[in-house]
């Protein structure tokens, strides 16, 4: 990974650490954290009290999730609007930068030892690593509600604001950036005084999209890591950190914390005069969800009907997991970590899809990028001098004729400012060059 998306992966990381606690006690908080005031803006969310039966909105949430995920591992392999076709710059560029995204082997264990870490440093230091994840996750949703509707403004006005401006120690930035800016920090503080569920989700929905989208998974090797690793970090924080911490850790962290970065649901059967909710943490969607990417670039990159595919299984699989969760949250309203219902219910499904198509092999090796392999689109990075406006093409000092012929190809927010040369095929941004190398 590249320094700049690691270091906004790593901020995704420990904020999903957090949510994903939210999602083991969503039935189970003290009774003295009901007591707030109804509507009080720093209020933590009311949830299901013991004696309360299963609700229609425990399997409401299943089903918001699949959605949620069908639209965040589509998003992921194809960008709405960006010219995916074999020959087209567009896809070079993205390739190069998804990338940068993607998650390896030690990865994986970094998640888990930054992950633990976190979570004994929140339990030890509640009111002060409050603020931070809060600072933290009023600057990345405000990032992540941009990026998510860039593309259909950007669309929708006609590239009317695509035109760049130079931005100090930012490089060339489109208009629309500037426009868009104020509208999604409006509705990130707005959120913060209101603490409005509505508004939780919305800004929810976009950290999971935003992070399906910035990290990605290609081997099913990586996959299992992280996910194998994931379940005994749920498994030993709620069942087994009370022996060693004389508190169970992450319920404390889940009860304590009044950051809700998870999706919430209005229970339908709850009685009282205030409302109650049902809820999934966005580390119960956002890991998995990973693992559902990988799968749906399986079936797209080997021509499999994504209706009985890779992708198909996985989610089955996880929609059955997640529904085995609910049921019995719902029912026993006690603390369960979600991921050992997902963790077998997504990776169990694609092993046997793979082992039935005898591609296990492949799979566990993982996709390699089309620029990587096939010669036509195999590229090659150079870094160049960075500077505040994009550059000509590399190829323009000896050949003048080449400014004329650059054209700019792509309109993707923050992260995809690339130009592309028709005379020579070269792909570049501020500061870095790809271009195809001599002989290919």
């Amino acid at each position: 990974m590249r320094s700049g998306t690691l270091a906004l992966v790593g901020l995704l990381l420990l904020l999903g650490t957090v949510v994903a606690t939210q999602s083991t006690v969503n039935h189970a908080r003290p009774p003295s954290l009901r007591k707030s005031s109804p509507g009080a803006a720093g209020a933590p969310v009311k949830t299901a009290s013991k004696g309360s039966q299963l609700d229609p909105s425990n399997f409401l949430v299943v089903v918001i999730a699949a959605v949620i995920l069908v639209y965040g591992a589509h998003r992921a392999l194809r960008p709405p609007f960006l010219d995916m076709s074999a020959s087209s710059a567009e896809v070079m560029a993205y390739e190069e930068a998804a990338e940068a995204g993607e998650m390896q082997l030690h990865t994986t264990f970094m998640f888990v030892i930054v992950a633990s870490c976190s979570l004994v440093m929140i339990f030890y230091f509640m009111s002060a690593m409050s603020v931070l994840i809060t600072v933290l996750f009023s600057f990345i949703s405000s990032l992540a509600l941009g990026a998510l509707v860039y593309p259909y403004v950007d669309r929708y006005t006609d590239h009317r604001f695509s035109r760049e401006i130079d931005v100090a120690y930012l490089g060339p930035m489109p208009m629309l950036v500037f426009v868009m800016a104020p509208v999604c920090i409006l509705t990130v503080v707005t959120w913060l005084l209101t603490k409005s569920w509505i508004l939780n989700n919305i800004l929810a929905f976009s950290l999971i999209i935003f992070f399906l989208t910035s990290v990605r998974l290609s081997s099913l090797k990586v996959a299992s890591s992280l996910l194998t690793l994931a379940f005994f970090y749920d498994i030993f924080w709620v069942f087994i950190s009370s022996s060693i911490f004389g508190k169970n850790v992450m319920v404390t962290v889940a009860t304590g914390l009044n950051v809700p970065i998870k999706i919430l649901v209005p229970l339908m059967l709850a009685h009282g005069k205030s409302m109650q909710f049902t809820l999934i943490g966005l580390g119960d969607i956002v890991l998995p969800g990973l693992l559902l990417c990988f799968a749906l670039r399986l079936d797209d990159t080997k021509g499999i009907d994504k209706k009985s595919g890779y992708f198909a299984a996985t989610m089955l699989g996880y929609c059955v997991g997640l529904t085995m969760c609910e049921v019995i949250v719902g029912t026993l309203h006690v603390a369960q970590p979600a991921m050992i219902y997902l963790v077998p219910g997504t990776l169990i499904p694609l092993v046997l899809v793979a082992n039935s198509r005898g591609e296990i092999r492949n799979v566990w090796e993982g996709i390699k990028s089309h620029h990587r392999t096939h010669p036509a689109l195999r590229l090659v990075a150079v870094r160049v001098r960075s500077s505040s406006v994009a550059p000509p093409c590399p190829k323009a000092a000896s050949s003048p004729s080449h400014r004329s012929a650059c054209t700019a190809t792509s309109r993707q927010p923050l992260c995809f400012r690339w130009r592309f040369c028709a005379r020579c095929g070269s792909v570049w941004s501020a500061g870095l060059t790809i271009g195809r190398g001599a002989g290919q």
